[in-house]
């Protein structure tokens, strides 16, 4: 009965108001910045691919996970640049996919360079009762597949030097009614607002300190904190870890093989076990850059 109570509010979180982040948040989302802020797009001034996999509470059976793939690059003058971000999120048997296009405008300021960013795209969701074991027969439940689709806009900030950065975004703009009539709780897409930070440390010519920040708000929801440090060694190794205030603590890696393969990997310890969540979730990272033959490359890549 346990377990048949869980699904159900799962499913139902999907199409109800609740306290969860609706925007996906990665533990290493200071090596990739266009899932949070869309100024970001065309930072690295080549074709920038990322690969991320998330599965959170590792062995829980209907725990979510995340897939993501993005790409983006300047444009011409590589004042203005493009990218493209698509991400699924999946639990138990909702599934939640997105879709965004986006572009940036880059223009010198000081010692750095700052960057706007706009981008819009569609938001798919996905119940599918027809999977559940529910044992009691239940009228108020729906039989059928569960779809709504939704359109939606957002903007960003990016303002970057040698030696630090510094971003606020907003990617969801429009809080979109997602009720259906199936559950008795109000559904809506809510507004998210981050607000992100990095410094490069040189502590010697073989070893570099960068900490980070990130600030998320969440209409309805607790504020939330992360703030990492990572270090790089011999410009090919970073290793760092993240603490997740009243959340998880994280550690993580990353490995830079030659100028065009990174390969990235964490995992988060849950702390608010009491809460009933005790396994922890592991994510994974790909990121691919070519650059052309004009262009000098930046290796390593800190920002």
């Amino acid at each position: 009965m346990k377990k048949l109570l869980l699904m159900m509010g799962i499913v139902c979180s999907a199409w109800i108001h609740t306290n969860a982040q609706q925007v996906s948040l990665y533990s290493q989302y200071m090596f990739n910045g266009l899932v949070l802020n869309p100024a970001y797009a065309g930072n690295y001034e080549g074709i920038n691919t990322n690969l991320m996999y998330r599965q959170q509470w590792s062995g829980v059976e209907g725990s979510p996970n995340t897939s993501t793939i993005s790409v983006d690059s300047p444009l011409g003058s590589k004042k203005l640049s493009v990218g493209g971000i698509f991400s699924q999120d999946k639990t138990a048997e909702t599934t939640t996919q997105t879709f965004y296009m986006m572009a940036a405008y880059r223009l010198p300021l000081g010692n750095g360079k700052l960057s706007f960013g706009l981008q819009g795209g569609m938001n798919f969701y996905r119940v599918n009762f027809q999977n559940l074991n529910t044992f009691l027969p239940d009228p108020t439940l729906p039989t059928s597949m569960q779809q709504e689709s939704t359109p939606n806009v957002g903007f960003g900030l990016f303002y970057q030097t040698d030696k630090w950065f510094a971003g606020a975004s907003a990617p969801k703009l429009l809080a979109n009614d997602l009720s259906d009539g199936q559950c008795t709780l109000v559904a809506k897409e809510e507004r998210h607002y981050f607000v992100t930070g990095g410094y490069l440390f040189d502590v010697s010519p073989t070893v570099k300190l960068k900490p980070n920040a990130l600030l998320a708000f969440v209409e309805g929801s607790p504020t939330y904190f992360d703030i990492n440090l990572n270090a790089l060694l011999y410009d090919w190794l970073w290793f760092g870890a993240s603490y997740s205030l009243k959340n998880s603590f994280t550690l993580l890696t990353q490995l830079e093989f030659g100028d065009h393969f990174r390969f990235g990997y964490s995992y988060d310890i849950v702390t608010n076990a009491g809460q009933g969540v005790t396994r922890g979730s592991h994510e994974f990272m790909l990121n691919i850059f070519f650059t052309g033959k004009k262009t000098k490359m930046l290796s390593p890549r800190y920002f």
